[in-house]
């Protein structure tokens, strides 16, 4: 469970974000307006960094996406994310949450509403495969690696910056499988940039 000072600080994180994408919509107005985009911009690569809203955990990823249609964007993302061990002790005893590293690559597919060369809420949804590595010390001793499987939905905003270069924010609701029987539910929220060539 998370404490008041994280949650405070977690939200408080969060509408930085926010206030940034906003701030870049009214400061550079000939990208919220768009221009057309060229036909040649098919390809991207993108990286983006987060946290995960439920526990105090982090997000990294990258990968390279293919657009065959201007609002339509297929990925290969390779993303770490990783959930420290945490204690948490209150009266007549203690709970711990191991914690631990998810690695995996998934295939995502993106839908937009406007092109890309203007400011556009979009979805997405993805699938795909890794392991997990839970985290060791005096509680779990152990070595552990896991079969992960993972799924998850969610939507963003992508904001025109230049010619080519976007930067993209999402919030995701992730459900990870990890070997028989463990599954874990998490939303990881990501902000990074997107550079179509």
């Amino acid at each position: 469970m998370l404490s008041m000072g994280s949650v405070v600080s977690r939200v408080a994180c969060f509408r930085a974000m926010v206030t940034a994408v906003s701030l870049l919509c009214v400061l550079m107005p000939t990208s919220a307006t768009g221009q057309t985009s060229a036909a040649s911009e098919r390809l991207s690569l993108q990286a983006a960094a987060g946290l995960t809203l439920i526990d105090e955990g982090n997000v990294l990823s990258a990968g390279v996406g293919y657009s065959p249609l201007s609002w339509l964007e297929l990925l290969v993302m390779a993303e770490r994310i990783h959930l420290p061990f945490q204690q948490e002790r209150f009266p007549g005893g203690s709970s711990v949450t191991r914690g631990g590293t998810l690695t995996f690559v998934s295939g995502e597919l993106r839908l937009a509403l406007r092109p890309a060369d203007r400011v556009s809420p979009f979805v997405l949804a993805g699938v795909g495969g890794g392991v997990s590595r839970p985290n060791v010390n005096a509680h779990f001793p152990d070595p552990v690696r896991n079969d992960l499987r993972v799924v998850y939905v969610g939507g963003g905003l992508r904001v025109p910056l230049r010619q080519g270069l976007s930067l993209l924010g999402d919030v995701r609701g992730l459900l990870a499988m990890e070997g028989n029987d463990g599954v874990l539910a998490m939303l990881p929220v990501r902000v990074g940039l997107a550079w179509r060539f």
